[in-house]
């Protein structure tokens, strides 16, 4: 064989190489990247539904046992006018009581249906959440805002407000925590939400809980990170960062 046939023959087999490497490389990010998109859908269609089935249970809480409280309250008024006057107490007692179940349903009505929050806010949702706390006496709370606040889309302040609500689910439930901090502190175009308590705490190094999971997975899903510090009785601490992006709308 000629040395021009070995030259074309070498030259042949590394493009043809060369191709095949391109193409496997191709291949293997075309892969990643639709499965990145898939799994984001798949995470937004599940967000989807979870709102959707919160807003319905808004509305049957609002409509239907709020509409028995109230009827109940009018009921109420008429059993303070008709007895004796030694039970007026105990009625107006149960008044209270009646007056104190419309507010909580109410305002948990509100915490769950994802129009209001979206016209009200991420940060009044929060403070209408924490004020809730607060009247039932499950913890003591602070929330802060530092630096200027920038527009943040609805769809991703609903996902924040989820987030962090999930941190608030699992304080309540397992860590009994009797004390919660928020902080807002927006730093030209990134913010940085900080959510800490005071309970009980877990082992970082454990197995990762579905709540947890399902944090990270919304983060994921609007460009957000979230990092979890927890040590056991030295309670847990959430950081959630957010960078505006340029499709934001300009405050």
């Amino acid at each position: 064989m000629e040395q021009k046939e070995i030259y074309l023959l070498i030259t042949s087999v590394s493009v043809t190489f060369l191709v095949f490497s391109i193409s496997l490389i191709a291949l293997f990010l075309l892969y990643h990247k639709r499965k990145d998109y898939y799994q984001k859908e798949i995470t937004k269609t599940k967000i989807e539904i979870a709102e959707q089935t919160l807003r319905n249970i808004s509305w049957e809480i609002h409509d239907n046992i709020g509409q028995i409280l109230s009827t109940l309250n009018l009921y109420s008024y008429k059993v303070q006018e008709e007895a004796p006057v030694e039970l007026k107490p105990k009625v107006n007692e149960l008044q209270d009581l009646i007056q104190t179940a419309i507010t909580e349903v109410r305002s948990l009505s509100k915490a769950l249906n994802t129009e209001y929050i979206k016209n009200v806010g991420l940060i009044k949702s929060l403070e209408l959440e924490l004020a809730r706390f607060e009247r039932l006496k499950f913890m003591d709370t602070q929330l802060t805002v530092d630096g200027t606040p920038f527009i943040i889309p609805d769809d991703k302040e609903l996902v924040l407000l989820r987030i962090i609500q999930e941190f608030f689910s699992n304080s309540l439930k397992h860590a009994r925590a009797t004390k919660m901090e928020i902080a807002f502190i927006f730093n030209g175009r990134d913010l940085t939400i900080t959510v800490k308590d005071n309970g009980v705490g877990y082992d970082s190094t454990a197995v990762l809980g579905t709540g947890i999971i399902n944090m990270r997975n919304r983060a994921k899903l609007i460009g957000a990170f979230i990092n979890l510090d927890s040590e056991i009785n030295k309670g847990t601490r959430l950081e959630i960062t957010y960078r505006k992006k340029t499709t934001d709308n300009v405050a």
